[in-house]
């Protein structure tokens, strides 16, 4: 088991992306910990983990609230002996073309998806450098490697904010690799390209999403979209110590985007 004896923390981890992490740490091993904003999907999760004979707990958090990641982080802490790794993962979307988009959907994404990771990693920080070993993976996203085309194939128009937000995780991962480096923490980020998310349906109808799949399909050079287990896959990789030569990079998942190769 390539996590045994580990205790991972992931964030927005209650569906999606998330939570497909946190089962497939526990697989290897790891004690998590479910930490999302929605208490009755926590619940769920820890309680799937546990049947299955997992190690889990669940936390009910905001990553804009610093004193609620205080507060996780300390739990954590305090059950488990220590905490050797957390993936920023939790993340909101609100397109809407640039000429209409205005200050609260530019606030809660760059809240959320941006400084969220910040204060996640401040939280943590204190207690990675004192064991001097931590694993810290951002979750960013295809959208902030560049610019391709949005609106259309059943994707609302405008991401500038979310584009936004996710190339300053980016650029963010750069920074805190070589600001924690010397205390053995490696922090690295994972761009997913296309897979289908509960995130999808919040500004999709299922019309859209069918023709939305069948075009970022096209996209790639592998011709389909991506799984929640192909992302789990790569962030396990970088949690991991078969990646602890690696640190501040960037490991794009998506098919071969050829609109952004």
């Amino acid at each position: 088991m390539r996590l045994r004896d580990k205790v991972a923390i992931v964030t927005g981890s209650a569906s999606g992306f998330g939570k497909a992490m946190v089962k497939r740490f526990a697989e290897e091993g790891a004690s998590v910990v479910i930490a999302d904003i929605n208490p009755e999907g926590v619940d769920t999760v820890v309680r799937e983990l546990k049947q299955a004979g997992r190690t889990a707990m669940g936390f009910k958090v905001n990553v804009t609230n610093r004193s609620q990641l205080k507060e996780l982080m300390k739990a954590a802490a305090e059950k488990f002996g220590r905490i050797d790794i957390l993936v920023n993962n939790a993340g909101v979307v609100r397109p809407r073309p640039f000429p209409e988009m205005n200050d609260e959907d530019w606030d809660i994404v760059l809240g959320v998806d941006l400084k969220g990771v910040f204060y996640c990693v401040q939280a943590v920080a204190e207690y990675m450098i004192k064991q001097r070993y931590g694993k810290i993976v951002n979750i960013s996203s295809v959208a902030g490697t560049g610019a391709a085309p949005f609106g259309g194939g059943g994707s609302p128009a405008g991401n500038c904010n979310y584009a936004s937000a996710k190339a300053g995780v980016i650029q963010l991962t750069k920074t805190l690799a070589r600001e924690l480096g010397p205390h053995g923490i490696n922090v690295n980020c994972i761009a997913p390209g296309f897979v289908v998310t509960p995130m999808s349906y919040t500004t999709r109808s299922q019309q859209e999403i069918e023709k939305h799949i069948e075009a970022r399909k096209k996209s790639t050079v592998l011709n389909r979209a991506g799984t929640l287990e192909d992302i789990a896959n790569a962030v396990l990789f970088f949690v991991s110590d078969e990646s602890s030569f690696i640190s501040g990079q960037l490991l794009c998942v998506d098919g071969g985007r050829t609109d952004r190769m």
